[in-house]
């Protein structure tokens, strides 16, 4: 038994050596290449990691060329949106919502009583002309009713060398051009007569002192002079008209005062930038009130407002300081600008207290206080919306041009409702732009899981979908607008300022920025010249209580106007325009000076 066993254990098999053979070379090779598998991990987990850096420096890298890409109209090819429309179509089975147009509107006259401002509703057309189909080509006819008029005679040299004897006049030849003379400041002499009574015997008359006057000059005459004219500011070199003007060109022409003091050295009269802003610093002491009460009056009785924010450079010692510069539209009521260092719910929140309605804003989070109790309800921009899919035109274009046609489907079933009355509007565009929202939603289910993960198609789709119920309130009440167009509209003048003037010098810069282009903002809501109100406001202004300050607003400029009492009316009056003032004017500027 022990040599049998000795035997098998000394035998080799020669079928299993190979195959453990085999195996063991196997072992070792999968331990080689597990090896080398742990150092292609390595390796990988580095390239991602490259890959990540690199990504991101791809997106800020985007993000800096976005920057510094100049504004451009968002605008897709018209006949690539019609396409992507009639293929949507062609996927939902639903025409109707994409080529219905909305019914007729009942009545004309739109009801913007309360409804925010548009440069594009209840606008005239350009040029002044009647409103009727505009030409491509050709010259422009021009509006020259509003022209002074100067006459210039020409004759022919025979006629001038003899004074016309010998001829006979039959007709004329009339063109007329279209000339510029520049404008330039003009000099107010103020002339206030001295005068001192007389008696009736021809001397002058004593005037009636007290004993320690009369005893050291009994004879000396009282002395009259007018006061000064209402209309004119005490102590201060410039007149009204000159410091709108200043106003005008700067807040609103974007002029900075070293070019107006340029242009006054070309017209031959040089206004330094110092004394310029003494003259703004005077007005504004006049207008903040008006714009604080126009504020005030806006959070306690808009419907809607209309809010966005952009920054504003204010001059530090080593850089400047970012600020924020916000813009609330109430109705059709005011535009009111206001500032703050920087921008947070806290800010927000405290800007708009008081106020309950309904927030027309962007999706920023600084927001998000405001809806937390209730009392301010938010309506998203689709506009807004629009824009993410108008960014993925680059990376996915069938896909985003079909997300835009919906979308300007929608836009235009709203212009086919502006001119229809309230309420009647309400249910009108309800009707019109639901199907079209319906669509919309449809399309997002079943794109939402088939578009890259992170692209700019997907955070597209991601917007709607955290802003959708925002995006549909606007089905609650027609004079809700889609968009929030007019507040970015009335940011564009500071960002152009900002060009001009590349910061703010100071928390002063702001706020006259805030108080006077709040006010040239509302005056073309309503349709007022800003010089010329701004003009009468500082002329007036001095003289109203402080109590109503609200009256001086341009929302209710013109009820204020037509009220005044004959002597507030004659303050309107500029100082070289009083000989053709009513006599009942005339007589109450003579009784106050």
């Amino acid at each position: 038994m022990v040599i049998r066993a000795r035997t098998l254990d000394s035998t080799a098999c020669p079928q299993c050596d190979p195959l453990r053979a085999e195996l063991e070379a196997t072992r070792r090779r999968v331990a080689e290449l597990e090896a080398e598998a742990d150092v292609l991990r390595s390796q990988l987990r580095e390239v991602l990691k490259v890959v990540d850096l690199q990504k991101a420096d791809l997106d800020r890298l985007r993000a800096e060329q976005e920057r510094a890409r100049p504004n451009r109209p968002e605008r897709a090819p018209s006949n690539e949106m019609q396409l992507a429309l009639e293929r949507v179509v062609a996927t939902f089975g639903d025409a109707q919502a994409a080529n219905d147009t909305p019914p007729p509107a009942p009545s004309a006259t739109p009801d913007a009583a309360t409804a925010p401002a548009s440069s594009a509703e209840g606008s005239e057309p350009k040029g002044g002309l009647p409103d009727k189909k505009r030409h491509r080509h050709g010259r422009r006819r021009l509006d020259l009713t509003n022209l002074p008029v100067e006459i210039i005679k020409v004759d022919p040299d025979e006629v001038r060398a003899t004074d016309g004897e010998g001829f006979k006049h039959i007709g004329d030849e009339i063109s007329e051009r279209i000339a510029f003379k520049p404008a330039q400041y003009i000099r107010l002499r103020l002339v206030r007569r001295k005068f001192v009574p007389i008696d009736p015997e021809g001397t002058a008359a004593p005037r009636e002192v007290n004993e320690e006057v009369a005893s050291a000059d009994p004879i000396t005459p009282a002395v009259l002079v007018a006061p000064l004219p209402g209309n004119l500011w005490p102590r201060t070199m410039a007149d009204p008209s000159a410091i709108a003007h200043i106003i005008v060109s700067k807040y609103d022409d974007v002029l900075p005062l070293h070019r107006q003091e340029r242009i006054s050295r070309r017209n031959g009269f040089i206004v330094p930038r110092s004394t310029q802003c003494g003259w703004l610093g005077a007005a504004y002491d006049v207008c903040y009130r008006v714009v604080d009460a126009m504020f005030d009056d806006a959070k306690a009785r808009a419907f809607c407002i209309a809010t966005d924010a952009t920054g504003a450079p204010v001059r530090a010692p080593e850089e400047c300081a970012r600020w924020t510069l916000f813009v609330f539209i109430a109705d059709r009521d005011h535009v009111v600008f206001r500032y703050a260092a920087e921008n947070t719910s806290a800010v927000v929140s405290g800007l708009l207290r008081g106020f309950c309605g309904n927030l027309l804003a962007d999706a920023a989070p600084v927001y998000d206080a405001l809806y937390r109790g209730g009392e301010v309800i938010e309506h998203a921009c689709w506009f807004h919306c629009r824009r993410y899919f108008f960014r993925a035109l680059e990376s996915e274009r069938e896909l985003a041009m079909e997300a835009l046609a919906i979308i300007g489907k929608l836009f235009e079933a709203d212009r086919g409702c502006r001119s229809i009355e309230m309420p009647a509007r309400t249910a009108v565009r309800a009707d019109a732009t639901r199907p079209v929202l319906q669509m919309f939603d449809r399309w997002i289910d079943i794109h939402r899981n088939h578009v890259d993960p992170g692209g700019r198609l997907d955070k597209a789709i991601g917007y709607y979908d955290n802003q959708r119920e925002a995006l549909h309130r606007f089905l609650a009440d027609g004079r809700l607008r889609l968009d929030n167009n007019i507040s970015e509209a009335e940011l564009r003048n500071v960002v152009l300022g900002v060009n001009n003037w590349t910061f703010f010098a100071n928390e002063t810069g702001l706020k006259w920025y805030t108080t006077f282009r709040s006010l040239i903002a509302s005056c073309r809501l309503h349709g007022l010249n800003p010089q010329d109100y701004l003009e009468q406001l500082l002329r007036l202004g001095p003289h109203w209580p402080v109590t109503r300050m609200l009256e001086l607003a341009p929302k209710y400029w013109a009820t204020t106007i037509a009220g005044l009492d004959a002597h507030h009316r004659a303050l309107l009056v500029r100082p070289w325009e009083i000989a053709d003032v009513t006599p009942e004017a005339a007589a109450v500027i003579d009784r106050v000076a």
